[in-house]
Order: C-alpha cells, then structure tokens, then sequence
C-alpha cells in the first residue's frame, strides 16, 4: 500500500476518536514498502503519525508516582493533561526538563496537570533526582506499557490532552530547541484552557 495512503487511512481512523484502534494504526507503517525506508524517512512517517492522533481519546492508565499519588487519567476530565515520557540517561530528555519545569509553576494545577512518565524505577529516580535536577512533573516510574501504549516514537516525547480526554498535540525527540517546545507546549495548553 502506498506510504500515503495509509497516513489518509490513520487520519480517517483518527477522527473516528476510538483511543485503542487510533494508536493501533501505527503497525499500518510497517509495510512492505517502507521496510526499504532509512531511519529518517520512516521516521518521518512516525511523525505524522503523531499528527493523526490529534481528536483521539487519550488511552487510560491507572498509576502511583514516586510520591506515592494514584492517577487514573480518565478521572482528570475537564483539566488539560501534559504526558512528558522521558528516561535519565536520555540527553534531550534532561535538557528540556528546566523549560518544562517552568511550564508547572505558569499554569494551576487545577486546571492542569503534569505527569513525567520515567522508564526507571522509583530508586533510580530518587537516585537521580538528589544527584541532579528536580523535575516538577508528577513523576511516574517504569511506565514501559504506558510509552508503548502511545506509541512513543522518540524520546523525549510529549503530549497535550485537552479537557475532553483528546489528544491535542504531540511531539517527539528533541525537533527543536527547548525554549520553543515549552512555547509550543504553553500555547497548546493555553488554547485548550479556552475551548
């Protein structure tokens, strides 16, 4: 199938809202055709990708942070959620983490809450975070299923999920710098505070 139609037949499944069937188009990029692809050009399809998941139902997770907090995502309705899922040895990773910290404290966690979704566990965290910087995220540790649920294509990689429970926007890897990531993460935010 050509590479372009699948990203019109993601796009179609993406408006349909299903959470589930929207991530799962994904595997309609492994086709025959584009195993000759290089990294940068499917990954570019991966990029897109993203972009079709805009209307989507966030998928659902029930999790504890490090701080011991329970977060069931679809009992957060009516707030705007900011996934960051990241890992410590992952360079742009910590080199967005002081931009994204300064997004916590600009906006009221009544309104909008933030969760780091770490793939190491809770001890390595804490060894982390009392070796290095804070990150002001609610931060969650192994959360592998949870990355691979959403389909994580680069890390670090971020997503805006508006009041309703539907992804606004995503991005993924360090495709620009983390200055004008927080900007774009700032005014997606700000524009899902005023639907």
């Amino acid at each position: 199938m050509n590479k372009w139609l699948v990203i019109v037949f993601m796009g179609l499944f993406a408006m349909e809202g299903n959470a589930q069937a929207c991530f799962e188009r994904y595997d309609l990029l492994f086709t025959d055709e584009n195993k000759t692809l290089n990294y940068k050009e499917f990954h570019k399809l991966e990029l897109q990708f993203l972009e079709q998941l805009v209307g989507c139902n966030a998928i659902d997770f029930n999790v504890t942070t490090i701080d011991g907090n329970e977060i069931i995502l679809s009992a957060l309705k009516g707030k705007v959620v900011v996934l960051n899922f990241w890992f410590t040895a992952c360079l742009p990773c910590l080199k967005e983490i002081p931009e994204l910290n300064k997004l916590v404290s600009d906006f009221d966690s009544d309104e909008v809450v933030f969760i780091g979704l770490a793939r190491e566990n809770e001890e390595k965290l804490a060894a982390f975070f009392k070796k290095f910087m804070p990150f002001d995220y609610q931060i969650v540790p192994e959360s592998y299923k949870i990355a691979d649920s959403y389909k994580v294509v680069g890390w670090p990689q971020s997503v805006v999920i508006d009041r309703n429970g539907k992804i606004y926007k995503s991005w993924a890897g360090l495709t620009e710098s983390p200055a004008d990531l927080a900007k774009d993460i700032r005014k997606a935010i700000s524009n899902c505070l005023q639907q």
